[in-house]
């Protein structure tokens, strides 16, 4: 039997315009550019993003299958509206998650690191400032990830990215109806860098987790009676 090799031959990569969308896509569901109840409809995000109606509608099942979106009748899509059951278990659950990157992240935390977090928050800060909602989830939403990049688990950022697939549309609820100027919509993120400074990884972990319990109380008194 004669074996053939192609020593010459490397592994060939290649963005698809479906995956590029489903990121995209990805990235605007936990930065609140979709309201809760929101459709989804096939031919308007075709146009949006300039491309035919197939990558758009295999991004819509990828997503329905991460329930970041609710499937329609007619193959489009809807963002879930979470209960006060589904808000609690999210709750519970970006606590733990969440609360553990942060001490993570604190024991492995570099200078570099910490300057590049208190970058962040400064603009987090400005967008504040200027009720500047939508610049302001997004720097909430990069602050929150490079922290967690930061706790060096290959695990945990990803299931964190899953978690705010689902809470993300809400985000941008909350902020628009809690009044973030003059610091205090950054003031836990100020307090968690200083706690990392410091070494503190429980000093950390607590600032983030009065944070996403903050978050949670704001939008649960909004959400629907489940039956």
């Amino acid at each position: 039997m004669t074996r053939t090799s192609f020593p010459e031959i490397a592994p060939v990569r290649r963005e698809t315009v479906q995956s590029r969308i489903h990121q995209e896509l990805r990235t605007m569901l936990m930065a609140g550019h979709f309201q809760p109840g929101q459709a989804l409809k096939i031919n308007d995000l075709a146009a949006a993003f300039g491309t035919s109606a197939q990558p758009i509608r295999e991004s819509i099942r990828q997503l329905v299958a991460e329930r970041a979106l609710d499937a329609t009748a007619n193959r489009s899509a809807r963002i879930p509206r979470l209960g006060p059951e589904q808000l609690d278990d999210l709750r519970r659950t970006r606590l733990a998650l969440e609360g553990l990157a942060a001490e993570l992240a604190t024991e492995r935390a570099t200078e570099d690191g910490i300057a590049a977090l208190s970058r962040i928050v400064d603009e987090e800060l400005r967008a504040d400032d200027k009720r500047d909602i939508g610049t302001s989830v997004a720097h909430n939403l990069n602050f929150h990830f490079t922290m967690y990049r930061m706790s060096g688990s290959e695990i945990i950022p990803p299931i964190i990215e899953g978690l705010w697939l689902r809470v993300g549309p809400h985000v941008r609820t909350a902020a628009e109806i809690f009044d973030a100027r003059e610091g205090r919509g950054a003031e836990l993120h100020v307090r968690s860098i200083e706690a990392m400074r410091k070494g503190d990884g429980p000093g950390t972990r607590a600032a983030i987790e009065t944070d996403i319990n903050r978050f949670f109380d704001l939008i649960r008194d909004m959400a629907p009676t489940e039956d």
